[in-house]
């Protein structure tokens, strides 16, 4: 049943707007694969992804640079009660789907790609498209209440790598909160980036919480919003991210550290990246931009009330943090995703997805997906994981829903 987002649902991206990707759902483990969504096309990423070495830092360099705009390859889902959405970079569309049988209940059509996961709050959905403007939409059945283009008359459409872009194009989420939605257009910093907050179930200014403000030659926002009570955050894709007054849109303040589009907020930190000269890295800062720490050869961080979990390249750590010592660490050679369900850790690798138990780091389920899991939601018993090969396969322990259906649409 549609309605006000529960804590049982994923209705965001890694879970909230701090990106915490923690659930306090358990998983009953072991899971079986109950259906699969494959769609006709791999998903189709903004960018490519870098040189294999960092051939600037030094002609022989054996460093591997890292992809720091990754916030497409796979077509990320959100949950909310029987339903779920996703937005899709090849078909320009925002998806509803049974959530227990992967049936298709609608799509919605824009004028270009569907980059970042909706957002799903109070019965209505919300996703940018990089035609440059934002759609809201009944969840119940895709009508549109509200469109909304932040570069109004200014708004145009160029050929793009195949397919029709604009120059302002979508390229946060969206973020719901308070009756407010906030969202960014634009990725050239000549052309201008807007930075916007309207009423959620409008999509007009009607309030003096309710602003636009146009950054120019100033910043390139691309990946998925951040809100604190007082801040918004947003990555700054190949440049440091920002931080900027919610009240009023004001520019507070840029980071130093990784550059990428990876970002989520614990507490008083802010942790970024994943890249950064000589390999992967995390940087951590607190509110006024100061660098914390730096996190080397990590891809991914959870963040609970007394411990870190990084995930690199072939391991999985857990730091106490209060001594920042380690507790464990053990094999693990999922990169791409993390998440925590309960006491369980959950990562996405190449061809495959697995569960750790939180406490120990013990590998305690594993199963296989078709290509590079680069996404993963949980809600109302089910893992969900999605990949760069345009499959989306859902888990559950439920016995009368292990089927293992393949729905192609």
């Amino acid at each position: 049943m549609l309605g006000r987002v529960g804590a049982l649902d994923w209705p965001t991206y890694q879970h909230d707007y701090q990106r915490s990707g923690i659930t306090a759902e358990s998983l009953d483990l072991p899971l079986a694969q109950t259906w699969v969504y494959q769609s006709p096309h791999r998903p189709s990423p903004a960018w490519s992804d870098p040189a294999k070495r960092d051939y600037y830092l030094s002609a022989g360099s054996q460093k591997p640079l890292q992809p720091r705009l990754a916030f497409d390859r796979a077509f990320h889902v959100v949950i909310a009660g029987d339903s779920l959405f996703f937005g899709s970079s090849t078909e320009h569309t925002i998806n509803c789907c049974n959530a227990v049988t992967a049936s298709r209940k609608w799509s919605y059509f824009t004028d270009g790609p569907v980059r970042m996961a909706p957002t799903v709050h109070e019965g209505r959905v919300y996703a940018g498209s990089d035609d440059g403007s934002v759609y809201c939409l009944e969840a119940r059945d895709g009508t549109l209440l509200w469109k909304q283009t932040p570069a109004g008359a200014e708004n145009y459409l160029v050929p793009n790598d195949g397919k029709f872009v604009s120059p302002f194009a979508i390229r946060s989420s969206v973020a719901v909160e308070d009756g407010i939605a906030y969202f960014t257009a634009g990725f050239f910093p000549h052309e201008g980036v807007y930075l916007c907050a309207v009423d959620a179930v409008t999509g007009q200014q009607t309030s003096p919480r309710h602003w636009k403000r146009k950054l120019l030659n100033q910043a390139a926002l691309q990946g998925y919003i951040l809100l604190s009570a007082t801040r918004i955050y947003m990555p700054g894709s190949r440049s440091n991210p920002f931080f900027f007054d919610r009240a009023t849109g004001s520019t507070l303040g840029q980071f130093s550290g990784a550059m990428g589009t990876y970002a989520l907020l614990a507490g008083s930190s802010f942790i970024f990246g994943p890249a950064a000269r000589g390999g992967a890295q995390l940087t951590e800062g607190n509110a006024t931009g100061d660098t914390l720490a730096s996190h080397n050869s990590a891809h991914c961080l959870i963040v609970s009330a007394n411990r870190s979990y990084l995930l690199g390249d072939t391991s999985l750590t857990a730091i106490d943090r209060a001594t920042a010592r380690p507790l464990w660490t053990k094999a693990a050679a999922y990169p791409y995703a993390l998440i925590m369900a309960g006491q369980t850790l959950i990562a996405g690798g190449n061809n495959a997805v697995a569960a750790f138990d939180a406490a120990s780091g013990a590998q305690i389920w594993t199963h296989a997906v078709q290509g590079r899991a680069y996404g993963l939601a949980v809600a109302n018993g089910q893992l969900v994981v999605s990949t760069d090969q345009g499959a989306i396969h859902c888990f559950s322990a439920d016995q009368s829903r292990q089927q293992s259906v393949w729905i192609l649409f």
